[in-house]
């Protein structure tokens, strides 16, 4: 009961597929050890986008990410991710994300136009003061332009 034949893993740790839309330091190749640990889970990945609106907050010599509701057409730019997670990895993100953040189950519009079902985080507590907006929605854009650090 709850074993796998062969494996002699129980159900509980197998891993399952999760679609996770990622916008910022979460992303695979951004230089970010949340990015990489994120990248050794990967199964597939593709370019995409959400309804929504960026704020940046400062932390320490880097920057993150906040997604808030869109205001009316805004667009995040982003990654779904499609990754092989346990049920202690995702406790372990969502431990990562913290109470900044809620983990909620969203429509992602990929690259070929298809509407996909993902989980994203979203920011739930009030935005600090000085936390710029980011035009156009595209975090490591952002970043690049400013010549900024991401936060890790």
């Amino acid at each position: 009961m709850g074993t796998t034949m062969g494996t002699g893993t129980t159900d509980a740790v197998q891993p399952r597929r999760l679609r996770l839309f990622v916008y910022g330091t979460l992303q695979p190749g951004g230089g970010t050890p949340m990015g990489d640990w994120v990248a050794a889970r990967l199964i597939d990945i593709e370019p995409a986008t959400v309804p929504g609106r960026l704020r940046a907050i400062r932390e320490g010599d880097g920057w993150f990410p906040a997604l808030l509701p869109a205001r009316g057409g805004e667009q995040v730019r982003g990654t779904i991710c499609t990754l092989r997670m346990t049920p202690a990895d995702l406790a372990f993100l969502d431990r990562y994300e913290g109470g900044e953040y809620r983990r909620v189950a969203r429509s992602a519009r990929s690259r070929s136009r298809r509407r996909i079902a993902v989980q994203l985080y979203v920011w739930r507590v009030a935005i600090p003061a000085a936390s710029p907006a980011i035009a156009g929605g595209d975090f490591r854009a952002w970043l690049r332009a400013g010549r900024r650090r991401a936060f890790s």
